[in-house]
């Protein structure tokens, strides 16, 4: 899911979150690790506020991208840690 978000298949990001991603990424060489846990984190809150069952998995793999997705173009946000969804990874839902 995070590689199709991030187009990171692609020489050049294609979209703007792609391209946006690449930012942090040459500031943090690990900003794929950390997003990847950040993505992960939600994805568990999700799933419990959802009480979400097997049969759930697409809608909340979706609202988990579109979240992602959403905290990545706002326009203050300079490192992953400022996500709001970063809170997820420290435990503070």
């Amino acid at each position: 899911m995070l590689i199709q978000m991030l187009d990171l298949e692609a020489v050049k990001p294609r979209t703007l979150v792609g391209a946006t991603f690449l930012k942090f990424l040459s500031d943090n060489e690990s900003a794929f690790n950390l997003l990847y846990c950040i993505a992960f984190a939600l994805m568990d809150h999700l799933w419990l506020a959802m009480h979400a069952s097997y049969m759930d998995f697409n809608a909340v793999m979706k609202l988990t991208r579109h979240q992602l997705e959403k905290e990545l173009l706002e326009e203050n946000i300079t490192r992953l840690e400022e996500l709001s969804s970063y809170a997820h990874l420290l435990g503070n839902s």
